[in-house]
């Protein structure tokens, strides 16, 4: 975040035991990486290999064109730095990969050119995103609540239930694909 004279304010991020977090993380450029079912789908393969590797809890999720949004929470000491590496450089490596082999002319969007002269690809935006603790019953609904609706409020779909990127079905019929969230370690979302 820029304040007066273009100086960076440092984001804090909390690392509370048991806390949930509410993340955001942008496609570079902001610009719509997701928009492919192979994208999507590796983020998916991404987040389930990270669950396995660091233990999380899933809460809800989705993947817009530009950005995504997972409500988790981490379990033990592993902190949200650590599962956001585990999610998003494994789905930056292979979309990489993929753009080089089979889409070359689409290499200069993804082009992090530095006024060094280094040139790095990008899938995702530098950074950590967004980081945001959840301290409430109420506030956990609320995020769960505004990440399904968000492809409706971009106006992607008519229905969260049309979005095939989201935990939407996974909430409203118990339907586990292409991600399942962990519904038995949710706390309840009263008070």
């Amino acid at each position: 975040m820029l304040t007066g004279r273009g100086y960076r304010r440092r984001v804090h991020h909390y690392e509370e035991p048991g806390q949930a977090h509410y993340l955001t993380f942008s496609c570079f450029h902001n610009q719509p990486f997701l928009k492919s079912d192979r994208a999507c789908t590796w983020l998916c393969e991404a987040i389930a290999a990270a669950r396995g590797k660091h233990q999380f809890d899933l809460w809800a999720w989705v993947f817009m064109p530009n950005h995504a949004h997972i409500l988790l929470r981490p379990r033990d000491e592993i902190s949200v730095g650590t599962i956001l590496r585990a999610i998003k450089e494994p789905s930056s490596k292979r979309v990489t990969a993929w753009v080089r082999y089979h889409a070359p002319h689409f290499l200069p969007r993804m082009t992090d050119a530095q006024p060094s002269g280094r040139q790095t690809l990008r899938f995702w935006q530098p950074g950590g995103g967004y980081d945001r603790n959840i301290f409430s019953a109420r506030e956990l609904r609320e995020k769960i609540d505004y990440i399904h609706r968000n492809p409706l409020r971009r106006q992607l779909v008519e229905s969260p239930a049309d979005w095939k990127w989201s935990s939407f079905a996974a909430w409203a019929h118990g339907v586990d694909k292409p991600l399942p969230i962990d519904r038995a370690t949710l706390p309840p979302l009263t008070g």
